[in-house]
């Protein structure tokens, strides 16, 4: 039996737009903009059924609080003779914050480096920005 907290609002917690856009540097949401408009236009011009298909698969990445994100693109559009079809499988490390929230840069920044520039384990604390020279 786990003892962590699991989130319970039906309120979403990733931004569906801005995942999109952040997996494989915005080539994801480019080659699926591709893909539905291919589809789209083969169902138009021969009057046949097109597919568009998304796969997500997520892994834990040890000793952090990332996760990678494989992602699969298939779509098979028709044409005049039968069909065509494409298939692109990429991954990208995806931050993990607050209520599973998904995002490629960490949801504070303040807790990638320390005053010095230094990057601070995951586990570490922020440091206080009250204490200290900050031109030290």
């Amino acid at each position: 039996m786990s003892t962590t907290p699991q989130h319970s609002s039906t309120t979403a917690a990733t931004d569906v737009a801005v995942f999109i856009t952040d997996l494989d540097g915005g080539q994801f949401d480019r080659m699926l903009s591709i893909a539905l408009s291919q589809v789209a236009a083969g169902t138009m011009d021969n009057d046949a059924k097109g597919e568009v298909n998304i796969k997500f698969v997520f892994e834990k990445i040890p000793g952090s609080s990332q996760v990678l994100c494989k992602h699969v693109l298939k779509f098979s559009r028709p044409t005049i003779n039968g069909r065509a079809s494409e298939e692109a499988s990429r991954k990208t490390a995806l931050n993990v914050g607050k209520f599973g929230r998904l995002t490629l840069a960490p949801e504070s920044q303040l807790a990638m480096f320390d005053r010095s520039g230094t990057p601070m384990p995951p586990s570490s604390p922020q440091p206080s920005t009250t204490q200290g020279n900050p031109s030290a």
